[in-house]
């Protein structure tokens, strides 16, 4: 990477400040995967410091269906409990492990080996992490039918 290419680190400070203001960033929808529907919001697998060159502004409301649309994924089976974290912090938030990790009170290590699906966390962690995006740590059915039922 270039200097003209760097893009200054935004502290956790700037962060929570952008996101009181209602001025939250994400991931451009023309820079993600096409995966056959509109509904699928994987993101591809990105090396460090290309989230923040492909962010745009969205409004609240745009980032409630974003944040619907992974967490449905997440209950029918489509992702992965760490998928979806990588998928609400680049695509809601559009941050950095490292920022998203001091914002929540835990380590960048620990938010990568859960968006990588790597080792078994409690709920205390699990709830830190998910909590920015309006969500927390419950019981669904594991049965597809079951689950299915409760949302005919």
């Amino acid at each position: 990477m270039s200097n003209t290419d760097h893009i200054p680190a935004e502290s956790v400070e700037d962060v929570i400040a952008r996101m009181k203001k209602g001025n939250i960033q994400s991931v451009s929808e023309d820079h993600r995967p096409s995966h056959g529907t509109e509904s699928t919001l994987m993101l591809e697998s990105s090396s460090p410091g290309r989230i923040s060159k492909n962010i745009t502004t969205t409004s609240p409301s745009e980032r409630k269906k974003k944040i619907n649309a992974i967490v449905k994924q997440l209950i029918f089976g489509q992702l992965s409990q760490g998928k979806t974290l990588k998928n609400l912090r680049i695509g809601v938030l559009g941050i950095k492990q490292d920022v998203f990790a001091k914002m929540v009170g835990v380590s960048r290590k620990t938010i990568s080996d859960i968006e990588n699906d790597r080792g078994h966390f409690n709920a205390d962690i699990l709830g830190k992490v998910f909590k920015p995006f309006g969500l927390k740590i419950g019981l669904i059915p594991s049965s597809p039918e079951a689950l299915k039922a409760l949302f005919d």
